[in-house]
């Protein structure tokens, strides 16, 4: 039998190839989407459908080696691609379900020899399951696993979607393009300009850094849905000061950080879809960037000139985009010892391009299913990506509701303390609304019991 010539990697992949091999048996580089599906799922017509996913995206079915070269990714046959069936009670409560499926979800893949992608399906009835795609992040990403469940899907339902158009391969031959030309040393000017002067922002933390940090690979999840009457009050707030929702929330964040950690000048990273040009919307695989947005406050900022900045600092790192943030590390570029970032900041908002990920959403915000492909289907929130910064946001937005992901490194902070930094997320948020153009200094963030509690803390009852 011929073995597949390699592949080549695109730079971020290359990043994820190293922080793999640092530490194989880690889950922070899982990515996993997940559905329940009310309606007889027949096992053949599944594991067929599979079969055809898997030759419609071939990095499904990969595994990577060191070549000559460096690091390749070799295509494998679609049984790459296994699908595990798990029966149980049909009693089994939705809590242990979401729990069977993290686990699912949290074992490792071994890049070299299993491949990178595997499926799952528990059943707890013949009409009652949930349907779950675990990838590593070397070849997938956040859209890329709805996706995947799309296809599946409409696979399943005889409703193949139509031809690819561009492939992951031709993706990382145009970034090869790109930074073999001079067009790699203006990007690199860009950015040392853009990042001078500011370091990664960072906040306190309950334990200290380790010295000799070789990656903070563990991580956990809380997460908030706001009071839905500050919703549509946020969104006319963006509209009033002329910032788009996304560059207020990142304000309002920035705002926070700078109020914790006490720094004018900082970085936070966005991490951004890298799915431009003809074709490259169906594609999947690693296909996102994150881009290092600087923050500057002094002590008489606003909320709206927060939000200002975000935006027009977001929209300057967009058109610079094609530098990938591996590369910003300078002599170290796989390190985790001197990150451009520590923190992350991004917004999930479906749109009718992702029309699964867009009607189970809506159908989350409202506790429902969704009909797709025949099937009624719902959204599976199931934790992944933990512990890959200090802190990484993901706002969830549906029509009507907004919900705050914050995922977090274990080795540096308490859950409470997370709680905490959540609750004074909203604070700010609502203080953004009530007062854009008050000072982001101004909003109280203790309040009069959290306030008696730390007081506690060093009273002479406590010796």
């Amino acid at each position: 039998m011929t073995t597949a010539p390699g592949r080549p990697l695109s730079v971020g992949q290359e990043a994820l190839w190293f922080l793999y091999r640092m530490a194989p048996e880690s889950p922070a580089y899982n990515v996993q989407a997940a559905l329940r599906v009310h309606g007889a799922l027949d096992e053949s017509r599944l594991r067929h459908a599979l079969h055809a996913l898997a030759e419609r995206h071939d990095v499904l079915c990969s595994t990577f080696a060191e070549g000559p070269g460096g690091p390749e990714r070799v295509p494998g046959p679609p049984t790459l691609l296994p699908l595990r069936v798990m029966d149980v009670p049909e009693s089994t409560d939705d809590d242990h379900l979401t729990k069977l499926v993290a686990e699912f979800g949290r074992l490792p893949f071994d890049l070299t020899a299993e491949g990178t992608s595997r499926a799952l399906l528990v059943r707890c009835s013949p009409s009652d399951a949930v349907l779950a795609v675990c990838t590593h992040h070397i070849v997938s990403d956040a859209t890329s696993q709805w996706l995947l469940l799309q296809d599946l899907l409409d696979l399943y339902g005889h409703q193949p979607p139509p031809p690819l158009k561009r492939t992951f391969d031709d993706y990382v031959a145009e970034e090869q393009h790109v930074l073999s030309g001079p067009r790699r040393a203006e990007l690199a000017a860009f950015w040392a300009d853009f990042c001078s002067g500011a370091l990664a922002g960072e906040l306190p933390t309950d334990r200290p850094r380790a010295i000799a940090e070789a990656g903070v690979l563990h991580g956990a999840t809380c997460e908030l849905r706001l009071p839905d009457e500050l919703v549509p009050r946020l969104r006319e707030t963006a509209r009033r000061t002329k910032v788009t929702g996304f560059a207020l929330l990142l304000g309002v964040f920035q705002s926070l950080v700078h109020r914790y950690g006490g720094r004018r000048d900082f970085l936070i990273g966005t991490p951004t879809t890298t799915r431009s040009g003809p074709g490259m919307r169906q594609v999947v695989g690693y296909l996102v960037n994150t881009l290092v947005v600087p923050a500057h406050f002094t002590s008489e900022t606003t909320f709206a000139q927060a939000a200002g900045a975000a935006q027009r600092q977001v929209m300057t790192a967009m058109r610079n985009i094609a530098f990938p943030y591996a590369l910003l590390a300078g002599e170290e570029p796989y390190s985790t010892r001197n990150p451009p970032v520590r923190m992350a900041f991004t917004m999930v908002a479906p749109t009718r391009l992702e029309p699964l990920l867009q009607r189970v959403t809506e159908a989350a915000a409202s506790g429902t299913t969704t009909r797709y492909a025949g099937l009624d289907v719902a959204f599976v929130d199931v934790p992944m990506l933990e512990g890959q910064f200090d802190i990484s946001v993901e706002m969830r937005q549906s029509e009507t509701t907004l919900t705050a992901v914050f995922r977090y490194a274990t080795d540096l902070f308490d859950e409470s303390t997370v709680r905490r930094l959540l609750d004074h997320y909203v604070q700010l948020l609502t203080a953004a609304v009530d007062h854009p153009g008050d000072p982001v200094t101004g909003p109280d963030l203790v309040r009069a019991g959290e306030l008696d509690s730390l007081l506690a803390l060093g009273s002479d009852d406590d010796w």
